[in-house]
């Protein structure tokens, strides 16, 4: 008869395999990493956004695609106590188009809702230096402001009106939440150039919980991910 592991034998296994992954990156950070004195960069980002909503009714909402994601952007890399030198941070402005579409008139026929939010990330981005290429590792959080937004419905099967949608008190504009993500840079004196994948949820309600129900509640957390290539100029070798 063969015994299942516990519960607690299962955590400490992912406690042991998460230590040696932590390890194994240790390792070889500074087995790849070279010197490095401080660095200043500044750049632009452009995107490709998949964005959507975590929705707790059965109504299937669905990702939009947008291009509309720029960013630009302050990265500055530095050793930690003058022996790590896989640290960084980055900050800057980021304008996007994020959005969501749910079933509407007719369950096959979805009616879309698009924002414009302004935010500033501040983000640690860890890399690993090697050859003329750097590993990108981000973890932080942001902060924004929903700015505008559209909207476009069906009124009837074939009939669909757009126009600019109309925040009211329900609405829930300020917005924040967290970033992860990675990508690999690519290093041609003086520039860079940065391919990235981040995702960020946001822990903004999109409305009031009472918006959409005066029965109960319905919460909406807005999430994108972002499949990114960035510009930097490098300020200091």
């Amino acid at each position: 008869m063969t015994l299942r592991p516990s519960f607690q034998q299962k955590q400490t296994q992912i406690r042991i395999l998460g230590g040696n992954f932590s390890l194994f990156f240790l390792l070889l950070s500074l087995l790849f990493c070279s010197p490095l004195e401080a660095q200043h960069l500044i750049g632009v980002r452009g995107g490709y956004n998949i964005s959507g909503i975590d929705f707790q009714r059965n109504d299937q909402p669905k990702p939009i695609s947008t291009i509309i994601n720029f960013s630009f952007l302050y990265t500055y890399y530095h050793p930690m106590w003058e022996m790590f030198p896989f640290f960084g941070i980055q900050t800057g402005i980021s304008y996007t188009e994020q959005g969501y579409s749910l079933p509407g008139y007719h369950p096959e026929l979805y009616d879309t809702t698009r924002y414009r939010v302004l935010t500033v990330p501040l983000v640690s981005q860890f890399h690993i230096d090697f050859w003329k290429m750097r590993l990108l590792v981000n973890i932080g959080a942001f902060g924004g402001y929903r700015m505008s937004a559209k909207e476009s419905y069906y009124l009837s099967e074939n009939e669909r009106v757009s126009g600019k949608y109309k925040f009211d008190c329900y609405d829930i504009r300020p917005d924040y939440g967290f970033i992860g993500g990675g990508g690999l840079a690519f290093k041609i004196d003086p520039f860079e150039l940065h391919f990235e994948c981040n995702y960020s949820y946001s822990l903004s309600l999109l409305y009031n919980p009472r918006k959409l129900s005066n029965s109960y509640y319905i919460y909406i957390y807005p999430h994108q991910l972002v499949f990114s290539l960035g510009l930097h100029y490098r300020l200091s070798k």
